[in-house]
């Protein structure tokens, strides 16, 4: 009797992490998703000092496992063909920096802006309100604590500082 469920995933690959990330990126190209799974590291994290392997395993689903079998070993052979020297890694290297740089530059124009949902809004015009309530007794003449002063008069600033820049953020 087996108390672990078998699991959907089966191992297709054993060794380094950089080779193993290589091998996941050239697996969801082909549209096979996988998982990466590096003993070591989880073991750091954790902070377990252990003596693991430094292998990074690799997982694909069962239905997918003569695909990414037969696109694991082809990698496998023309990374072992296409050796290359320090100079094209450092090429190489220089490009993807290249890339990354172009890309995170496109990303950083992009400004989101917070909108606030109509319950939101709402809610902070009856927090004012409330809160003008509270501070009416001065109008009156009457004394109040100076923490219910202190309190209700920065619920009002608040409260009308989100209303305002909300406002003002719909016009822009």
């Amino acid at each position: 009797m087996n108390i672990i469920p078998e699991s959907q995933y089966k191992k297709i690959f054993t060794g380094s992490k950089i080779t193993a990330q290589h091998l996941k990126l050239v697996l969801e190209e082909a549209g096979i998703s996988s998982i990466e799974r590096d003993d070591a590291e989880s073991a750091l994290r954790a902070g377990y000092v252990a003596a693991f392997d430094n292998d990074t395993k690799l997982f694909v689903n069962k239905k997918d496992i003569l695909k990414a079998k037969h696109i694991v070993s082809t990698t496998l052979e023309n990374m072992d063909k296409d050796k290359l020297s320090d100079d094209e890694f450092a090429k190489i290297a220089e490009q993807k920096n290249d890339i990354i740089s172009i890309s995170s530059s496109k990303n950083t124009q992009k400004k989101e802006t917070y909108r606030r949902s109509p319950f939101n809004v709402v809610l902070n015009i009856l927090i004012v309100i409330y809160s003008i309530w509270r501070l009416s007794p001065l109008l009156r003449g009457e004394t109040l604590s100076t923490l219910r002063i202190v309190v209700s008069s920065s619920l009002i600033l608040f409260c009308s500082w989100a209303i305002i820049r909300h406002f003002r953020q719909k016009n822009v």
